[in-house]
Formats: structure tokens, C-alpha cells, sequence
């Protein structure tokens, strides 16, 4: 019988999903983004039955494992879809779902067919008490489950890798676009992605634990306790997510002057080979975009953005970007705050206010993110440098 804790809690993980997953749908304009995540959460939620169903309803394990085998392909691809979906450049109506990413789940589905027409004497031998199978039925059958979970696990690291890889692209093109990575929307999607990350790490480290010391050094009790806790957390930062926060402001942005698509960092690497910007019209948006920065202060702005700056200049964001990147060799996020820190300088020097003070005054959000900054412009923190200049 199984304890009464996990009995609750696993009870109050299951009742999470279901109250989430409407919730997450009820957005159109989100809907497509978070579907992945709907099904990462209810196929967790289906997992998480496996706790209960062998004690409390033993008849219905058969067909629980019918269902719940598969279901445990759903989770890598699932989740990769998802970490796409919020870290996209395409628009609601651009970005789509690939089916062809759940590649494991089809083969499993065959599987769990054989699973249902086991004799109940053996299921039992294979899901209950881990006997040796005997028949060539569930010899097989075992055969082609254990290579299934092999590859799974296969499919694991290459999730936490392709994960990996995407947030550090997605990093990059966030300092693209803003100039601030402590907006409010910046910090809920770092959450949101850190909370999925940790999800499936608690799940891999469960699944490996528990096949190594049992439940010797996390009980049953408190990897459901992590785990209702981690579904809680990213539940909460999915819903303050409206939209993936590097989709164009105008889905028809071809349609304008000057427009291209929006650059991958491929396209970065590339050095915009296929643009049309020569170095004397590059030399005329500098010498555009300096002279609006200068005459109307937009670093002060906490909130500006790369598209805020394009149509303040009348620049395309695209041609912005690529002369930055090319012309001035920097990005976005470090254009805006060298002017940032060049008028903190004189302020440190000038005054005697606070270093929070004058950070929050010359555009910056939190004042680690102002030191941070300072430091890779100057070389001093802003407290070692009001010292050397006086």
C-alpha cells in the first residue's frame, strides 16, 4: 500500500496539471507556443500515477502501462518543442509544431500494443516484481522495451544538449533587442526555461538514483514533493509569458521600407552577405542613429528596444542591427549601455550620489547589471573609478 504522504502529494501534482492546462490554452494568441508544454505537463501528470495505480487500483495497472509507456517518449520532444516555441523569431501564424521530433513515440506505441495483450501473469513479472520474463512473447517484448529505453536515454542527453546550445543562441539575440536583460519579461522566460530545465533534470537524476540505490537516497515522498514544486514554479512563469519575446513587432515587417527578415546568428556569422548595405549608406544610419541617441536621450529609457530605436531613427531594425554588429562591432544590448556609462561617468565624477542612484537614472534596471556593465567598459567598478578620478 502506498504511503498516505505520497498518496497527497501525488494527488496535488496531478490536480496542478489539470488546472494548468486549461489555463495555459485559454490565450489564442499563446496557444501555439504552449501546446509543447501542455503536453510535457500532462504527460508528467500521467507519470505521475505511476505512484499510486500498482497499490491503489492493482487491476488497472495493466492498462495504466499501456498508456504510460509511450507517453515517456512524449517528454524530450515535448519539452524541445517548447524551449523552441518561447525562444522563436517567428510569428503565431509562421511557427508550427513538428510532429517528426517525436520519433521514439511511434515505436513505443507498437510496443505498448504487445504490452496489452500480455497475459496478466506476466505483466505482473515485468512491471510488478521484475521477474525474469519467460515465454518468447515477453522475451521479446523485454528486448524491445529495454531498447527503447536505451535509446531514450540516448534522447535525454541530446535534449539537455540541443537545450543547451538554443539558450545560449537565445541569449545572444535577447542582447540583439534589448537593451535591458532585467525587464520584467526577460527575467519571467529565464525562470520559465530554468524551471523546465530543472524538471527534466529532477527526472533523469530520479530515474537514475532509483534504478541504482532504490529510494535510499530520495524517497518517494519528496521526489514527488521536487516535482509538484518545479511543475508549480513553471506553471506560474509560463502564464506571465504573453509572447516569445523575439518575435517582430509587425508580423508583415517585409512589407516596410528597407525591411529584411530578422538575422539569425548564423546570419551574423555570416557577416549579412546577401545585404545591401554598402559602407557609405552603413556611415549614414552611424551617423543617424548617434545623432538620435544624442538629441533625445534614448538610453535613458529603461525599456528601449531595438525596434524603439528604429523607429526613432526611421532605420529598419534589420539594417540597425546589421550595422551594429558589422559597422561598430558590437551589439544592441552593448551600444546602448557604452552611452549609458559614458554619461555615468561624469555623473560619478561630477556628484556625490548614490552609485544606485545614478545607475537607475542613466537607464539601467538593477545595479548588478550596471556594475557588470561598467566593469567590461572601463576596466573599474563604478566605485573604484569615482576614487582614481577625484
Amino acid at each position: 500500500m502506498a504511503e498516505p504522504i505520497v498518496l497527497v502529494l501525488t494527488a496535488m501534482l496531478i490536480g496542478q496539471v489539470a488546472l494548468s492546462v486549461p489555463v495555459l490554452l485559454i490565450k489564442q494568441s499563446t496557444r501555439t507556443y504552449r501546446i509543447p508544454l501542455v503536453i510535457f505537463l500532462s504527460a508528467c501528470g500521467v507519470l505521475a500515477l505511476n505512484a499510486i495505480v500498482p497499490a491503489v487500483l492493482p487491476d488497472w495497472y495493466q492498462a495504466y502501462t499501456v498508456i504510460g509507456f509511450p507517453v515517456l517518449f512524449v517528454l524530450c520532444p515535448a519539452l524541445r518543442l517548447y524551449i523552441q516555441g518561447v525562444t522563436t523569431q517567428k510569428s503565431r501564424t509562421q511557427y508550427t509544431l513538428n510532429l517528426k521530433k517525436f520519433v521514439l513515440l511511434w515505436p513505443a506505441i507498437v510496443v505498448a500494443s504487445i504490452i496489452a495483450t500480455l497475459p496478466s501473469q506476466q505483466h505482473r513479472a515485468l512491471f510488478v516484481t521484475d521477474e525474469i520474463p519467460t515465454g518468447l512473447h515477453a522475451v521479446v517484448l523485454a528486448g524491445a522495451m529495454l531498447a527503447l529505453i536505451c535509446a531514450w536515454l540516448v534522447e535525454c542527453g541530446l535534449t539537455l544538449v540541443v537545450i543547451t546550445k538554443r539558450l545560449m543562441v537565445f541569449r545572444t539575440e535577447l542582447k540583439a533587442h534589448y537593451s535591458n536583460l532585467d525587464d520584467p519579461r526577460i527575467f519571467a522566460t529565464k525562470r520559465l526555461i530554468f524551471m523546465a530545465t530543472c524538471i527534466w533534470v529532477l527526472a533523469l537524476s530520479c530515474a537514475f538514483l532509483s534504478s541504482l540505490f532504490g529510494h535510499a537516497i530520495l524517497t518517494l515522498g519528496t521526489e514527488i514533493l521536487i516535482a509538484l514544486i518545479l511543475t508549480w514554479s513553471l506553471t506560474f512563469f509560463a502564464m506571465q509569458q504573453a509572447t516569445p519575446l523575439l518575435i517582430p513587432a509587425l508580423d508583415n515587417e517585409a512589407d516596410s521600407l528597407n525591411a529584411l527578415d530578422i538575422p539569425s546568428s548564423q546570419d551574423r556569422l555570416n557577416k549579412y552577405h546577401k545585404s545591401a548595405l554598402d559602407k557609405e549608406r552603413s556611415a549614414r544610419i552611424v551617423k543617424k542613429v548617434t545623432s538620435v541617441m544624442q538629441d533625445d536621450k534614448l538610453y535613458l529609457d529603461a525599456d528601449l528596444t531595438l525596434q524603439k530605436l528604429s523607429d526613432a531613427s526611421g532605420v529598419s531594425a534589420n539594417y540597425l542591427s546589421q550595422v551594429l554588429n558589422e559597422t561598430l562591432k558590437m551589439n544592441f544590448f552593448d551600444f546602448v549601455n557604452h552611452w549609458r556609462i559614458e554619461v555615468a561617468k561624469a555623473r560619478l565624477l561630477a556628484g556625490k550620489d548614490s552609485v544606485l542612484h545614478i545607475a537607475l537614472e542613466v537607464g539601467f534596471n538593477a545595479r548588478s547589471s550596471f556594475y557588470k556593465a561598467f566593469k567590461k567598459e572601463t576596466g573599474l567598478t563604478p566605485t573604484e573609478y569615482r576614487r582614481v578620478g577625484r
